[in-house]
């Protein structure tokens, strides 16, 4: 025969199911956010190593198309401002950093889009045919592939949850199911 509980306890609660209630005290792991760090690192590296040599190659070309090598490498000093301040924030998990990552990672997909298509759609350069716009479409893929490998890496949800963790505050803890009032060992008086 089994009794009721005596009055003024609570029976047992039952243990949450994991990741049903209460989120998980195991931090994210943060490969994707570091590789991501680690590749806008070089990136930047890129950049500002690109910036200096089209503002140093400027004087070698004609007149008239200047203005891309100069925008050229207005965009890879940006992206190495972006990417570099991204990456440091990354590491130290803050969620900033992702965000200047993607911009940086956006900004040299763009670029490099938009000096295909000037070079494509300029007399000058003798491009000679769909065949070779095409492998000029194939090349920048393969240029741009590290930049969407950051891109994609920063905006993965696991990247996000590895910026969270580290700062967030840990969840209240659940009052226990303990000593109750009144069933405890004898008070001396």
């Amino acid at each position: 025969m089994t009794y009721p509980p005596p009055p003024g306890q609570y029976p047992a609660a039952p243990p949450p199911h994991p990741g049903e209630q209460y989120p998980s005290m195991q931090p994210p792991s943060g490969g994707t956010a570091i590789t991501a760090g680690v590749l806008a690192i070089l990136g930047a590296l890129w950049g500002v190593f690109s910036g200096i040599v089209d503002f140093g190659a400027t004087d070698q070309v004609v007149e008239d198309l200047q203005w891309l090598l100069i925008f050229q490498g207005a965009v890879y000093l940006i992206e190495f401002l972006t990417l570099l301040s991204g990456a440091i924030l990354l590491f130290l998990r803050k969620p900033a950093g992702r965000w200047l990552v993607v911009a940086g990672s956006v900004l040299h997909i763009v670029q490099g889009i938009v000096v295909l298509s000037v070079i494509t759609s300029d007399d000058r350069f003798d491009v000679g045919g769909a065949a070779a716009i095409g492998s000029g479409v194939g090349g920048l893929l393969v240029v741009l592939s590290p930049a969407i490998a950051t891109l994609v890496l920063a905006l993965v949800p696991l990247t996000r949850r590895w910026c969270e963790w580290g700062t967030r505050k840990p969840p209240p803890q659940q009052p226990g199911y303990g000593q109750q009032p009144g069933y405890g060992p004898p008070r001396q008086w």
